[in-house]
């Protein structure tokens, strides 16, 4: 690796660290914000958008949107924690939804051209899943809340979050979203010790 693009890696690595700190009414995992999760008693999974210059790939190696999706619910509803498809919520005072991000940050494009070894000298665009990819994932839990100085107004807002940055190859990254989706259960669990089925 030339300097030029570890500098870069450094920038884009930093770059996701400190990005997510700046937010106004950042909500993270510490006493305050695990207090917000009791009484909740059903969840809503929501994997959003991967770029889709990465689906193929990340699809390849069980990342899709619809499989991180169903391994999520399977991982709540092991802990006990009721899981509704998104047509059966509500919305609620006692649901909460649980949005989960994926993004990456790396210097280069996802997909790179090679040329095929075939006399037709054909462009194949692929990722290169042995690469290390600079990654962010992002687990929050949004919910129904009134304003303090005007109870009658209600809104949907993120009161709890957490977060895992990493360099790994693609079929690596599944490890961060389970220990990730592990801190929730633990968290809601901490809040609502009488409330998970098992």
């Amino acid at each position: 690796m030339n300097i030029k693009r570890k500098w870069v890696f450094l920038i884009s690595a930093a770059l996701l660290i400190v990005t997510p700190l700046m937010e106004p009414g950042f909500a993270d995992d510490k006493a305050r914000d695990r207090k917000t999760l009791h009484g909740i008693q059903s969840v809503v999974v929501k994997v959003h958008g991967i770029e889709a210059e990465w689906k193929t790939e990340l699809g390849r190696v069980g990342l899709s949107e619809s499989t991180l999706q169903s391994s999520i619910e399977a991982q709540l509803q092991n802990a006990g924690i009721q899981v509704l498809a998104e047509e059966a919520s509500s919305r609620s005072e006692v649901e909460g939804i649980l949005n989960v991000r994926l993004k990456f940050n790396d210097p280069e494009p996802a997909q790179k051209s090679f040329v095929s070894p075939s006399d037709k000298e054909e462009t194949i665009k692929a990722v290169d899943i042995k690469k290390n990819y600079v990654y962010a994932i992002r687990l929050n839990l949004r919910q129904l809340v009134s304003l303090k100085r005007e109870p009658s107004t209600e809104a949907f807002s993120i009161t709890w979050q957490a977060e895992s940055v990493g360099i790994r190859r693609l079929a690596l990254i599944k490890d961060d979203f389970k220990s990730l989706v592990d801190v929730f259960i633990e968290a809601y669990v901490s809040e609502n010790p009488n409330s998970t089925k098992r």
